[in-house]
């Protein structure tokens, strides 16, 4: 990095103005869609729920390999079977 005396541009710690609108935007969005989709998973199917499930899931959950040192304790898996029935 170089060094030496620096001149113009943002002062050190300020916001980027257009990344928190932009937050604040795809923040309102993405609510208006939960609230949609909470109204309206009842018409999915359950295979179609078990693909949004799975979809949504890496978003809630951390990563492999995340948070090792509480994985012994906290983290245990349920299996779920599902049958052809609907």
């Amino acid at each position: 990095m170089p060094k030496g005396v620096k001149y113009g541009g943002r002062q050190r710690g300020a916001g980027n103005k257009i990344s928190s609108e932009l937050k604040e935007v795809l923040n309102n969005y993405c609510l208006n869609e939960f609230d949609f989709l909470n109204a309206n998973i009842e018409r999915l199917t359950l295979h179609e729920r078990i693909i949004l499930f799975t979809k949504v899931l890496p978003f809630v959950l951390p990563k492999n390999g995340a948070h090792e040192e509480n994985m012994n304790e906290a983290a245990k898996v349920p299996i779920i079977i599902f049958s052809n029935k609907e």
